[in-house]
């Protein structure tokens, strides 16, 4: 039941939480709790995979824009051992 989030773009992972939300709505209508917290615990997974992408994706903009900008993007990194 519980589907590979990680292979999902940012656009497939808000419409699973769009349709995890329908079914979780659908299970608590009906009094299935069991099935309530299989549903909330795919939804919490669904948010924390959507938070990471999207935070990777904000920082592959900043990357991109310092490269346009003419900066080094790997100027403010710590390299040990060089």
């Amino acid at each position: 039941m519980f589907e590979n989030l990680e292979t999902l773009s940012i656009e497939q992972l808000i419409e699973k939480q769009i349709e995890l939300r329908k079914k979780l709505m659908q299970a608590s209508s009906m009094g299935m709790t069991g099935a309530m917290a299989q549903i909330q615990n795919m939804l919490d997974a669904c948010a924390i995979e959507l938070r990471t992408k999207s935070e990777i994706q904000n920082l592959d903009k900043e990357r991109e824009k310092k490269i346009e900008d003419g900066k080094d993007p790997d100027n403010d990194v710590l390299n040990i051992g060089e």
